[in-house]
This record gives structure tokens, C-alpha cells and sequence, in this order.
């Protein structure tokens, strides 16, 4: 498959379906507020009751944060056998994190923002790197850390990886 195809597929996903940032536990829908800015309360609870969600609860759902699109996008993608990893950027001076996902294809390292904040201007946009270096690089300049958490995404727990770096 090429970068097209696969990102093609992708974006059919969660970018067509009307996909909302939040989460869901035990059966009830958050979804953060911000019409007055900032959601401290969003946060808190994405902070105390959040786990990582499993990718047919994405789907069924049509709900989910950065972790839990990343999730899903890693699912589909390895069941059409494409190497991906998941990353936590971080930003130490803002308290800032974000998770993102980079799959490869025809030799290069791919981003494809697909979180569902469509505010975002490189969102369902996909972004080709020459190497995982170059990636790690332009973003490390960006953010200031980044990390491979490929591993350390654990469905129903809670994102330890990205709470612990936050203050």
C-alpha cells in the first residue's frame, strides 16, 4: 500500500465519521467545554477517572482523546501489517503533551494528525518525513521532548506515560 491509500483509509475512519474529543467511563460521555477557554474540570477527571479505551469502544462510540485515536489508528493499521508507532510529545515549559502516530510506507515516515480537534490546521493532513530521524528532530525542536510510548499504551489503565510527565 502507499502513504495515500493507507492515509485514505485513516481518514475514512476517524475523519469522516464525526469522531468528538473525550472519553467515556462508566457509561457516561465527557467531553470538555470550551467555549469559556480552558476546562479545568474536563481535565481533572481526564486526569483521575480516564483509561485508555479500547479501539471498538472508539469506534462505537465516535468519542475519544489523542491516546484513544492513536489507539485505534495503530489497530487499523496493523491489521494491514503497517509498522506504526505511537509518541508523546511534550512540552516541559507549557505542561503541555500530546500523543501522535507515525506509520511507514514507500520508505518514509508518515504523521497523520487525526485527533479529533478539528481546529488544528494540520489536521487530517498528512505529513511525510524522509526518516523516523528527521520526524523525531522536527518535533524535539517543536515540543522539546519526545518520546517512543509504543509500549506503554495500556488499554483500561490509565495513560501513566503522559500523566507523569504533566505537573
Amino acid at each position: 500500500m502507499n502513504i495515500n491509500e493507507i492515509c485514505d483509509i485513516l481518514r475514512a475512519e476517524l475523519y469522516n465519521n464525526g469522531y468528538e474529543y473525550g472519553f467515556s467511563a462508566d457509561g457516561k460521555r465527557y467531553l470538555p467545554d470550551t467555549s469559556r477557554g480552558f476546562d479545568s474540570e474536563y481535565y481533572k477527571l481526564s486526569c483521575t477517572i480516564y483509561t485508555v479505551q479500547e479501539p471498538k469502544a472508539t469506534m462505537d462510540e465516535r468519542l475519544g482523546t489523542c491516546i484513544d485515536a492513536v489507539v485505534l489508528m495503530k489497530h487499523m493499521l496493523d491489521e494491514l501489517n503497517v509498522k506504526s508507532r505511537i509518541w508523546l510529545l511534550h512540552n516541559k515549559d507549557k505542561n503541555k503533551a500530546h500523543t501522535i502516530l507515525t506509520f511507514e510506507a514507500e520508505g518514509k515516515t508518515v504523521y497523520l494528525e487525526l485527533t479529533p480537534q478539528f481546529s488544528k490546521p494540520w489536521y487530517g493532513k498528512q505529513i511525510t518525513f524522509a526518516s523516523e530521524q528527521e520526524f523525531i528532530e522536527t518535533y524535539k525542536n517543536e515540543w522539546g521532548d519526545i518520546y517512543d510510548v509504543t509500549n506503554c499504551v495500556v488499554i483500561g489503565e490509565q495513560p501513566h506515560f503522559l500523566l507523569d510527565k504533566l505537573n
